[in-house]
């Protein structure tokens, strides 16, 4: 008779996840792993096939708390103004995991587009744009690329420790920019 499973898949999967969370992606090893369980490596490896496999339950993880947070910005009375300030608290709040998504290495955009296209949520953020501000589809594509950037430029500088800003000055810049993007003069 084989041994009694000690752990599931998703067990490992959400330690695995702490441990990301907590300490970064480089900490994720499977004998840092192990050691977390309290076992050897042979349950990790018998539930994944490898321990890349094992950070891809943790990106899908990290990538489902960012779109709540996203998903809460939507909410908000101005959808898309809070979508960036979701993304850059999402920074704030979790910056192992920001770094695990969207500080690693990338594929290149073509035309300097940095719009992220391969993540589900950006049908609903340009959508919000266009349906609050009254804006067409290539006008909101061009205004969301450019906020994308900046938002991403403000997060990384938080998560690098390379620059404080209150929640205030975050919301002033964000309107700011998209003001002189959308061409009001408010």
């Amino acid at each position: 008779m084989p041994p009694k499973v000690r752990y599931t898949k998703e067990e490992i999967s959400q330690a695995a996840y702490e441990l990301v969370r907590k300490y970064g992606k480089d900490f994720l090893t499977a004998r840092s792993l192990a050691t977390t369980l309290e076992t050897s490596t042979a349950p990790i490896f018998t539930a994944f096939s490898s321990i890349d496999e094992v950070m891809e339950s943790v990106k899908e993880k990290a990538f489902a708390l960012y779109s709540e947070y996203i998903a809460d910005g939507l909410r908000e009375p101005i959808p898309f103004k809070a979508t960036g300030l979701k993304y850059i608290q999402f920074a704030k709040d979790e910056p192992e995991l920001f770094r695990l998504l969207f500080m690693g290495a990338t594929t290149n955009r073509p035309n300097g587009d940095f719009v992220p296209a391969g993540d589900v949520n950006s049908p609903y953020v340009q959508s919000a744009l266009e349906e609050f501000w009254g804006i067409n589809s290539d006008k909101a594509k061009r205004i969301y690329n450019h906020l994308s950037i900046y938002c991403h430029g403000i997060a990384v500088l938080i998560v690098q420790k390379g620059a404080r800003f209150s929640d205030e000055e975050i919301d002033r810049m964000l309107s700011e920019i998209f003001y002189a993007l959308k061409g009001d003069t408010k």
